[in-house]
């Protein structure tokens, strides 16, 4: 953090200074604190607190406080506008003050400071009239603690956010009137409110409010609105756990005021704290008096090196107005948030365009599907995922998940059109470029799209859930091809297509079951991400939910059938790869199940492998594996 204070010139000479004192410190003032001023070359005069008010400071006096957050109040609105200097030592009871004037913990860091740093002409917060140094928390804030939060051991983190979890159904909102020192209106709906001097005096301002100085004239308003209960665990699990995180990434439901002075009504009584100082009010008066101490700071205090006041600032985009704020206040806090129309009408039109058969959806189907096709044949992986991410697909199947969960008929209609008809050009293109190409061979990119499993399933899911979420934030929208790719729609149709055109429909079922597997997962696993995201309520929901999960319910029972195949073929490979009968040693193991099951392996020799040692290895696998079996043998002679 910059330090904008100026180190005094070195002096062997001594400077006056008074230090101010309760009288219940007097002995250990007099007998640690008196003796480390000394070695710094300060000639100290002793003035108790109490006494204070009828003491006569002298004009450009040096006055060092070692007093509590309480009497330090008192102090600085009597010295605020005076020509007199304050220094501030840590005092066990001045917490809030050594945060807010930037005052190290270490008593001889506090008095280098104080000898070491010229004066500078600092603001003061005051609260109803009354001086705050760290912080004023109006309603429920939860982690918006004061600055010493931030140094907490982590056994103390887990016990507060255990607690907070567990009071999160107490959570209440309070409706906010705010003005600004510019007239600027707000009426809006919070769980509460931070207001800060400067950005070092609570754990997130000092992350959200980075360019805020302890001189330009004004102070920083928090206001907290989540929408949701999941969007408030998020928050609070993030605010103390991932404290670097939120150095960069702020959180999405979070106001921010800039203001010399804020009036905040709320209607009927909040309570509200001040400094850790419990009060309640319906009125709140924050305000701003600008350079009015002279104070010489801590060296963790931020200066701002102009002399201007900065301009006012109201971020007010991610607060609930109008209906929501009513919602809000009348019912309890969502588990899920559920957005207004006006907040995903941008988004509805995006899914409307994107459900339609268009020229352009009708070309790139074409052309990703004879993409794919050739890719396939001639067992290209880096053509087939060309061919990915060409195809339009998801865009429509998108569109089918969220008209499904908002019960719209007209975007289901004509999403689903739409995906019959790509599906339908995809299957005739791939069967036509296959009677024309003079190959009938089932290389490993067509034989890897013919076998889907539950595997398969949960790459589509985790894709929709991908999908969603991107075309619900348009920040993470560029992330749409690697969606494409993951869950890789158009090469399980020009796989079915190859099917039709060598008239092999177990290829064709295949690879129709692995697309169909992906259609389902992607709607079933899309719809339920927009509906965590609040695009609709569960009940509107429910229909399109239960349909999803029907369709899911029926293509995992050949899933589940495939995957066994494959844990069985797995456990086989496993049993016999590296296995030494008489001297030959069992490689590359291949699985077909068929009946009797099929083995292809490769037996590695030093001498020549006759029939009989064959007959050998074929029973020793058979006794291994308990079942009858058929070998494919291949042999490598090592010489």
């Amino acid at each position: 953090m910059e330090d904008s204070v100026k180190p005094l010139e070195t002096s062997t000479t001594s400077i006056p200074a008074k230090l101010l004192f309760s009288v219940q410190d007097q002995k250990l003032v007099e007998s640690q604190i008196q003796p480390l001023l000394e070695e710094y070359r300060l000639e100290v005069t002793l003035v108790a607190y109490e006494d204070s008010h009828q003491h006569q400071f002298e004009e450009a006096d040096l006055v060092i406080c070692y007093l509590s957050d309480d009497h330090l109040r008192d102090i600085v609105l009597r010295f605020r506008n005076q020509p007199w200097h304050l220094g501030l030592l840590p005092h066990p009871e001045m917490k809030h003050g050594r945060y807010g004037f930037g005052i190290c913990a270490d008593i001889e860091e506090a008095i280098s400071d104080i000898v070491g740093h010229q004066s500078e002409q600092l603001d003061l917060l005051l609260c109803n009239e009354v001086p705050v140094f760290n912080s004023v928390v109006i309603g429920d804030a939860f982690t918006l603690s004061p600055g010493e939060a931030v140094i907490e051991p982590l056994a103390v983190r887990v016990r507060r956010f255990w607690n907070l979890v567990k009071s999160i159904h107490q959570v209440k909102f309070h409706g906010f009137q705010l003005t600004t020192k510019k007239q600027k209106e707000l009426d809006t709906a919070a769980l509460g409110i931070v207001a800060v001097e400067h950005g070092r005096s609570s754990v997130m301002s000092r992350r959200l409010v980075a360019d805020s100085y302890a001189n330009d004239g004004m102070l920083h308003a928090l206001v907290l609105a989540p929408r949701s209960v999941f969007e408030m665990l998020r928050f609070l699990f993030a605010s103390l756990f991932l404290r670097n995180f939120w150095s960069r990434n702020a959180p999405s439901f979070i106001g921010l005021i800039k203001t010399s002075s804020l009036t905040i009504e709320t209607g009927k009584p909040v309570n509200f704290t001040r400094d850790n100082q419990l009060e309640s009010s319906d009125s709140i008066s924050l305000s701003v008096e600008r350079r009015v101490l002279r104070l010489r700071p801590g060296r963790m205090l931020s200066i701002g090196e102009t002399a201007t006041e900065s301009k006012e600032v109201v971020k007010a985009q991610a607060l609930p107005l109008g209906k929501a704020k009513l919602e809000l206040l009348s019912y309890p806090l969502p588990w899920m948030h559920h957005a207004a129309t006006d907040e995903f009408k941008e988004l509805f039109m995006i899914m409307r365009d994107s459900a339609k058969a268009t020229p352009a959806y009708l070309t790139l189907m074409v052309l990703s599907t004879l993409l794919a096709t050739f890719g396939l044949f001639a067992n290209s992986i880096p053509v087939v995922i060309g061919a990915m991410i060409l195809a339009p697909l998801m865009g429509p199947i998108v569109s089918m998940a969220l008209g499904t969960l908002r019960q719209d008929e007209q975007l289901m209609l004509t999403s689903s059109k739409t995906i019959a008809v790509g599906t339908g050009l995809a299957l005739l293109c791939a069967m036509a470029l296959t009677l024309f190409i003079p190959l009938n061979t089932l290389n490993s990119e067509i034989a890897a799209r013919i076998s889907p499993t539950l595997l398969d399933l949960g790459v589509a899911v985790v894709s929709g859930i991908a999908g969603a979420y991107a075309h619900a934030r348009a920040e993470v929208a560029k992330s749409l091809a690697g969606v494409a790719i993951a869950v890789a729609l158009v090469p399980p149709l020009a796989v079915a297509g190859i099917g039709l055109g060598w008239m092999d429909f177990s290829v064709f079922w295949g690879a129709f079951l692995l697309y169909l597997t992906n259609l389902v997962g992607i709607i079933l696993a899309a719809l339920i991400t927009f509906m965590f995201l609040g695009y609709s309520p569960f009940h509107r929901a429910r229909r399109g939910l239960l349909l999803s999960l029907f369709l899911a319910a029926l293509l995992t029972i050949p899933l589940a059938m495939g995957f066994s195949k494959m844990v069985i073929e797995s456990r086989i490979v496993q049993q016999l790869d590296g296995m030494d009968i008489g001297g030959v040693t069992l490689t590359d193991i291949k699985v077909s199940q068929r009946t009797p099951i099929r083995i292809g392996l490769t037996l590695l020799s030093d001498t020549t492998v006759d029939d009989d040692t064959m007959d050998q290895i074929k029973q020793a696998v058979e006794a291994r594996l308990q079942r009858e079996v058929t070998l494919e043998i291949g042999v490598k002679v090592i010489r």
